[in-house]
């Protein structure tokens, strides 16, 4: 289930509380560049099957990694007032959406199974339940059969605890040996990243990685500058999704901006024509060269 059905909520919601794709009330609320808001899983679910990467609102570019969480919808939304889940069974409890797990692991109108006949009877309930369950009354007079085929499944029970526990070990063993093979393979690892910042000396002059690239027209030329330095063979200490993600951000930005048309021109063509990035990248870039260069023919 996507999102939080809104008929399970006491109060008035807020339509902007209400994600576009399921039409319910955001669960782990998550923010678009184009600035629109959806369930988590929802806009996941649709990045990943509609094969396509815009928003479902306004059709604006939208990739997987560009989304934020929402902390401060979160946390409305966790402070919601709402019925208990076991309301269709009695319960008459309204909470906050972040204390119905706890309240649903203690609340007398949850079902529970009764290990002498398996019926669900309610919690509160139990303590009847047990005093003219047949089941239970067999074995609390000791009714002989009833107690040799009880003995018989805890005999079962205990024998498929003990297998059990013995694959937990083996497989405890090979978690250790396989962390020990994680441990090594990074110990390799840094030695070889310390050979290649020992070969390569200092990073390139024109990438920071506290520098927030594709927020001013200077990170245009900077970014085009680092990749053509480079065009062949990324540096190992630089994202290529994170550059992906600055390029997008100077053409959105710039592209259409009287004095960068030419740079941001310069830029995207330069990381078509790297081996930096992906296919499914390299056909952002194709469209975006494409938008770019139309106009200008055009006149």
């Amino acid at each position: 289930m996507m999102g939080y059905a809104v008929q399970r909520f006491v109060s008035y919601i807020d339509p902007n509380l209400i994600c576009g794709i399921c039409a319910n009330v955001l669960q782990d609320a998550v923010i678009t560049p184009c600035g629109h808001s959806f369930c988590q899983q929802c806009l996941e679910t649709w990045l990943d099957s509609s094969e396509t990467d815009t928003c479902p609102t306004c059709r604006a570019t939208t990739l997987v990694f560009d989304l934020i969480p929402v902390l401060a919808i979160r946390g409305i939304v966790g402070n919601l007032h709402t019925s208990c889940d076991n309301v269709e069974n009695g319960c008459k409890m309204v909470m906050r959406l972040e204390s119905v797990a706890s309240h649903s692991r203690e609340c007398e109108f949850a079902l529970v199974k009764c290990h002498g006949c398996g019926e669900q009877v309610k919690r509160f309930q139990v303590p009847e339940h047990h005093e003219n369950c047949k089941s239970v009354k067999n074995l609390a007079k000791g009714d002989k059969k009833s107690r040799i085929s009880m003995v018989e499944e805890l005999t079962k029970t205990v024998a498929s605890l003990e297998a059990d526990l013995k694959r937990t070990k083996k497989a405890l063993k090979i978690s250790q040996d396989e962390v020990r093979t994680v441990e090594r393979e990074l110990r390799e690892m840094r030695n070889e990243f310390n050979l290649r910042e020992g070969e390569q000396g200092a990073f390139d002059s024109d990438w920071d990685p506290d520098y927030n690239y594709g927020y001013s027209p200077q990170s245009i030329s900077l970014l085009a500058r680092l990749i053509s330095r480079h065009l062949l063979e990324k540096p190992f200490y630089v994202d290529r999704n994170r550059i992906f993600t600055a390029t997008k951000r100077c053409y959105d930005f710039y592209y259409n901006y009287p004095g960068y048309t030419q740079d941001v021109h310069m830029l995207v063509a330069t990381c078509f024509a790297s081996n930096w990035f992906s296919e499914q990248q390299r056909k952002h870039f194709d469209r975006w060269l494409g938008n770019v260069v139309r106009p200008r023919c055009e006149r």
